[in-house]
Formats: structure tokens, C-alpha cells, sequence
């Protein structure tokens, strides 16, 4: 009885928690939108994009008790930071009304299934990614050497995978080329941001091999970041030819 006491308490824990971080997740992403400038830009690769939310449904799951917890309690955190930012984007800032279409009348209702559209893209992204991310980070904690070597390489792998395939499009040596001063700015943000997007999961990586001994594994870790960075990137290029064809 007290075991089942105790178990109950865990999961109230984990659900409050796996709610903070939900709510945190959308709320910081919805303030990124209205910062401009090169800090605008930074602050969405630190907290509206793959890496964060990646990151957040990565550690929810190595500190679940169960692979079942795990994947339910990632999930939930992306599925509900995803439904509470949209919820503020079409509540409080209404970017999606106020244009006109060419023949004058509104175009409200073209923003709004434009919202609705990204809005179930991203939700179907966090049903595929939630499960999959809990339970990589409940294999890092739980998982034998090599187990918890190919799951933190491969977890590496998808949340720089937004980064590199940003790289990949448009080098940065490119954007620093440019020589018309009114887009150095802008330009000089793109360039960090990726680099943000890139260099921050790296760091999560060697915090993870330190922490779970991993160095010995150095050949699947460095295999296992290698392909998730690669199928990752080509999943950012799938999304991307999505939305242009909205």
C-alpha cells in the first residue's frame, strides 16, 4: 500500500513538473516572436526551436520511471506547449489578421488556416517526436554503455539537425558575404543562431558522456550523431517544402 502510495505521488510529481515545462516551453516561445534583432533571433534558437523543444522532451524522458512514462510525459510536454502557443498566437498577438487580400476584402481566414494547418503539422510532429525522444532519454539513464552511447548520439544528432540543414541551404561564409548594410544585421543573427542550433547540442552531448561514462563508446556515439543529424536534417527539409506549399 505504501509502495502504491508512494508510485501515486511520483506521478503527481512528474505530471506537475511535465506541465511547468509545457507551459514555460510555449510561453517563452510566443515571447521570441516580438523580440527583433539579432537578440530576437538568438532567444528563438534558444527557446522556440528543435534543440528546445527536443531538449525538453529528451530530459523529461531520462527522468521518467517507466519507457511508458517516459514517452507519455515527453509527448504531453510538446503536445501541450504546442497547443498553448498557437492558443496565444491566435488569442493575444492576432498576427493572423489585419491583411488584405488584392481585391481588398480580408484575409483573416487564410491566416487562420494557415495557423490551423501548422498548428496540427506541428502537433502530428510531437506525437512522432515525443515518444521517440522520452524514451531515448530514459535509455540514456537506464541502458547498458552502448545503449545509452547510441541514444545520446542519436538524440545529438536530431535536435542539430535543424541547425545543419539551416546551414545547409545557405553556408554562413554566404551571409557574411553580403555587403549591403541594411540586412548585416539580420544576416549576423541568422549566422548565430544556426551556429546556436548546431554548437548547443554538442554541449548537451559531452554534458550526457560525462555524466553517464560514455567516452568509451566514442565509435556509436559518434556514428549514431552522424545519422541522426543527417535523417533529422532531411526531415527539417521535408517540413520545409510542407510549408511552402501552404
Amino acid at each position: 500500500m505504501t509502495d502504491v502510495a508512494e508510485d501515486g505521488r511520483r506521478r503527481t510529481r512528474t505530471s506537475i513538473v511535465a506541465t511547468g515545462v509545457a507551459v514555460l516551453l510555449g510561453l517563452l516561445a510566443f515571447v521570441a516572436d516580438s523580440v527583433e534583432g539579432v537578440v530576437g533571433q538568438v532567444m528563438v534558437a534558444l527557446v522556440s526551436s528543435a534543440f528546445a523543444w527536443g531538449s525538453a522532451a529528451f530530459l523529461t524522458g531520462r527522468f521518467a520511471a517507466s519507457p511508458r512514462r517516459a514517452a507519455a510525459t515527453a509527448t504531453g510536454v510538446l503536445v501541450l506547449a504546442t497547443l498553448l502557443y498557437y492558443l496565444l498566437v491566435v488569442f493575444v498577438s492576432r498576427r493572423w489578421s489585419g491583411a488584405y487580400l488584392d481585391d481588398g476584402t480580408s484575409a483573416d481566414l487564410q491566416g487562420l488556416r494557415s495557423i490551423a494547418i501548422m498548428t496540427a503539422l506541428w502537433l502530428i510532429g510531437a506525437v512522432v517526436a515525443g515518444p521517440t525522444l522520452g524514451l531515448l532519454g530514459y535509455l540514456v539513464r537506464v541502458g547498458g554503455v552502448k545503449r545509452a552511447a547510441l541514444a545520446a548520439g542519436v538524440t545529438t544528432g536530431f535536435l542539430s539537425g535543424e541547425g545543419w540543414h539551416a546551414v545547409a541551404v545557405v553556408p554562413p561564409w554566404q551571409l557574411l558575404a553580403v555587403s549591403d548594410p541594411h540586412q548585416t544585421e539580420f544576416l549576423l543573427g541568422v549566422v548565430i543562431s544556426n551556429l546556436v542550433r548546431i554548437v548547443l547540442p554538442l554541449v548537451v552531448l559531452a554534458w550526457l558522456v560525462t555524466t553517464h561514462r560514455l567516452w568509451r563508446e566514442w565509435p556509436a556515439l559518434l556514428v549514431a550523431t552522424v545519422s541522426g543529424g543527417a535523417l533529422s536534417a532531411l526531415l527539417w527539409h521535408l517540413l520545409d517544402a510542407a510549408e511552402n506549399s501552404i
